[in-house]
């Protein structure tokens, strides 16, 4: 073997290693007997060769080849070739995906699920992810649209603001303060001479309060007497009501317009030649007839009592110890009035 042979040899040998070490640093095995298939891009957004080809994150194959198609509108043919053999759907979406925050591109296959498969050499439906600047801007933007209008309404509320808190509403808002800073003061002043004048007067404050609790203590103390008193009244109203007392609208009788007659005219008084009897409309409550006046016997004897008349010596300033009770029953009548009366000296105390 002479020497050109073995240069030669070694040479051929280099290039084939070479070779294959290349391929083998793109993760492309040139024995193997792959499947190439294909997807038009407008953007690939830093897809290169070499780039894994992923299915549910296994890695079946890489990019092999990515050509610019100049008569297509700029568009970008990839070229993936696939070292394992499995079935694809024809609605297969070959997606551009990111592997990493910092933007690494690799393919996704999102297997389809018709009948109709697809073989090498055909195209497949091309899909791309958005960036992580694109899904953080998607993320941000309603919040800048919103701190936006926010600013706008600041913005508005502040020349609102300004307009309506112009000079002479300044003025005036000042001057009011002070006005009120004024009856503050005012008010201060006023408590300050109430004060004094409660100090002057405490004395009088405190005989005032403990007149009107003596008042009360007596009200309480008197609250038996007066209930006797009520209950004796109404026994008084209900016993005038049932008393069978002539009805003085059924005769023609006149009144001297001070006080309830006793009769009426002529022939009806008592005596008379003609036998009349006279219609009495006004008596007193007697032995006679107190059974006829139970309620006005209690009401009399309540009256009676020592510490009723006691109570009302207190009231009106007389002795009533020695004096006597005298009830007397008035038929009213329209027209009719009388009122309480002491026309005598022996009368001490009247009420109607």
């Amino acid at each position: 073997m002479n020497k050109e042979f073995k240069i030669g040899f070694f040479a051929i040998a280099s290039i084939i290693a070479l070779v294959f070490g290349v391929n083998y640093l793109k993760g492309v095995n040139i024995l193997n007997d792959n499947s190439d298939f294909y997807a038009v891009y407008e953007n690939i957004g830093g897809l290169q060769v070499g780039s894994p080809v992923l299915v549910n994150g296994y890695k079946v194959g890489m990019v092999s080849n990515i050509d610019l198609l100049t008569e297509q509108n700029q568009n970008l043919l990839v070229t993936i070739s696939l070292d394992k053999d499995f079935d694809m759907a024809k609605n297969t979406v070959c997606k551009i995906v990111n592997q990493d925050l910092m933007g690494t591109k690799g393919i996704a296959l999102l297997l389809g699920d018709t009948d109709e498969l697809v073989r090498g050499g055909d195209t497949l439906i091309s899909g791309i992810e958005g960036s992580l600047q694109d899904e953080v801007n998607a993320q941000i933007l309603p919040l800048k649209n919103k701190a936006e209008e926010l600013i706008g309404s600041i913005d508005s509320v502040m020349m609102i603001v300004t307009a309506v808190l112009n000079k002479d509403t300044r003025d005036n808002l000042r001057n009011s303060l002070s006005s009120l800073d004024k009856t503050f003061e005012l008010m201060s002043q006023t408590m300050v001479r109430v004060d004094s004048m409660v100090d002057i007067n405490d004395d009088r404050i405190a005989k005032v309060v403990m007149n009107l609790e003596s008042i009360t203590s007596n009200l309480e103390n008197s609250n038996g007497e007066i209930k006797t008193i009520l209950t004796n009244f109404a026994t008084l109203s209900d016993s005038l009501v049932k008393a069978d007392i002539a009805n003085v609208a059924d005769h023609n009788l006149t009144y001297d317009g001070t006080r309830a007659i006793d009769g009426g005219a002529a022939e009806f008084r008592k005596g008379i030649a003609s036998g009349g009897k006279a219609i009495k409309f006004r008596c007193f409550v007697t032995k006679e007839n107190a059974n006829e006046f139970p309620g006005l016997v209690k009401f009399i004897h309540g009256l009676q009592a020592r510490e009723t008349h006691q109570k009302i010596s207190e009231l009106i300033g007389k002795d009533l110890s020695n004096s006597y009770v005298r009830v007397e029953v008035i038929c009213d009548r329209e027209g009719f009035w009388l009122k309480p009366h002491c026309d005598i000296k022996e009368k001490l105390l009247s009420g109607l």
